[in-house]
């Protein structure tokens, strides 16, 4: 029998990044801001427009062929700056174009600074923000395009090690490895994961995507591999360091004092792109998994540049053209992350 002192490395993550204070006493790491170049991390969106731009450019491509009431929703929107950057590149390319932004963020905080960064920035758009799924399908769409950008790897994961996983003790925050559940063996066995991290939700969360509308596309990019390494790749995030939770991939040993440091660091994690490939092909297809250099260029990167010359002047571009080189090039986003699409249509 479990002990009711210690919860799952999955639920404790959840409490460390999400937890509003009834376990531990102090709210979430993602409670607050924290992307950015002076904050604790960096990210693709924080470059500047283009990243955003080029999804509103391949995007747009795709509405041609759609009818009816359409949404674009980012998920893990934190700032809302990404569907600020694609609601700015439609108002600018097709001011005619109608559709609906908007956002799925269960934390009020971070709802009310969504809309704060929206309408600042396109104050003659509307925006909507949507706690859940639910409320999202009652405002019957025909189809939902979903965004996101190192969504994927926030999602809370089990450690798994053979037929254990890890638990941890809520008063001394200790870590141990006990009996695994039946359905993180389930799927570890599915997906010949020996060793490693497992995001339970992730089955549950398309299916509720896919129900969300009757047409629905999810883009998103992070950072991974299309295979499982059956090692921990589990790390804690900081003033842009990064700190391993294991010493090493052979044994069970970790840092005992990162545990300690409640809610104060990010944590993520390598995801697993072939598993949720597979609960997405449950509802759907895919349309592309591509290294993120490839995928941008292939959605239109190049002839996004040349519009935004027309429009903007050589001038403006060269301005921000060396921005471009760190979403596509080896040594930073080009070749670390993903872009992966995922369609029912």
């Amino acid at each position: 029998m479990l002990d009711s002192n210690k919860l799952t490395f999955g639920n404790f993550m959840q409490e460390w990044l999400y937890g509003n204070g009834a376990i531990f006493g102090k709210k979430g790491y993602y409670q607050q801001v924290r992307v950015g170049k002076d904050l604790d991390f960096y990210t693709s969106v924080s470059t500047g427009k283009f990243f955003g731009y080029t999804l509103g450019f391949y995007l747009h491509s795709i509405l041609k062929s759609l009818k009816g009431k359409i949404a674009l929703v980012e998920i893990g929107s934190e700032k809302g700056d990404l569907i600020a950057d694609i609601a700015e590149f439609f108002n600018a390319f097709n001011p005619k174009q109608t559709l609906d932004f908007a956002t799925l963020e269960p934390l009020v905080s971070l709802q009310n600074l969504q809309q704060d960064t929206f309408k600042r920035r396109n104050p003659n758009l509307a925006f909507h923000t949507f706690c859940d799924f639910k409320t999202l399908k009652d405002a019957q769409y025909d189809c939902i395009l979903f965004v996101s950008n190192e969504l994927l790897d926030a999602f809370a994961c089990e450690l798994v090690w053979n037929d254990k996983m890890a638990f941890v003790d809520k008063d001394s925050l200790k870590l141990t490895f006990e009996p695994a559940s039946k359905e993180a063996l389930e799927i570890a066995r599915a997906f010949h994961i020996t060793k490693g991290e497992i995001p339970l939700h992730s089955f549950s969360f398309v299916e509720s995507l896919a129900n969300s509308a009757p047409k629905w596309l999810f883009l998103s990019f992070d950072y991974g591999s299309l295979e499982p390494r059956n090692t921990f790749s589990l790390r804690f995030y900081q003033n842009h360091t990064t700190e391993n939770l294991f010493l090493d991939s052979t044994t069970q040993n970790y840092n005992q004092e990162i545990l300690k440091n409640f809610a104060l660091m990010d944590i993520t994690y390598d995801v697993n792109f072939t598993l949720w490939e597979q609960a997405f092909l449950r509802f759907g297809k895919t349309l592309f998994i591509h290294r993120q250099n490839r995928a941008l260029v292939e959605m239109g990167l190049d002839k996004m540049c040349a519009w935004y010359i027309e429009k903007f002047g050589l001038e403006t571009y060269m301005y921000q053209s060396g921005k471009i080189r760190s979403l596509i090039s080896p040594g930073s986003f080009g070749e670390r992350f993903f872009g992966v699409a995922f369609t029912n249509f």
